[in-house]
């Protein structure tokens, strides 16, 4: 499989937002489908965090949803845009973090 973090944190540099750049980074590689959940869609939350779990869902990983959210939420301290916003980190980190997880759970 391929690393896509770096992938993921170019095409959110580029000005795509992080269901987009997220997605866009293993579209290409894996079969999920075309579309991708707006971000904040689902009770506010980030959108590379919304697009990991429908990769991993697509990809029948479905069990590692609940693990892939906790993971996400012990690293970054929320799973809100809102409040995911307020920190030091960038948007590119998040987008760049989860494609970064999601290889690790596909790669396994």
């Amino acid at each position: 499989m391929y690393n896509h973090e770096n992938k993921a944190r170019e095409l959110k540099k580029q000005g795509n937002n992080c269901s987009v750049s997220l997605h866009s980074a293993f579209y290409e590689d894996i079969n999920i489908s075309e579309e991708y959940p707006d971000p904040r869609s689902i009770d506010g939350k980030c959108g590379a965090l919304l697009t990991a779990l429908k990769i991993l869902e697509e990809t029948g990983n479905s069990k590692e949803l609940e693990k892939f959210e906790k993971r996400f939420k012990d690293k970054f301290g929320y799973t809100k845009c809102i409040e995911l916003m307020t920190h030091e980190r960038r948007c590119s980190d998040y987008v760049g973090e989860s494609a970064k997880m999601i290889d690790e759970i596909l790669n396994n």
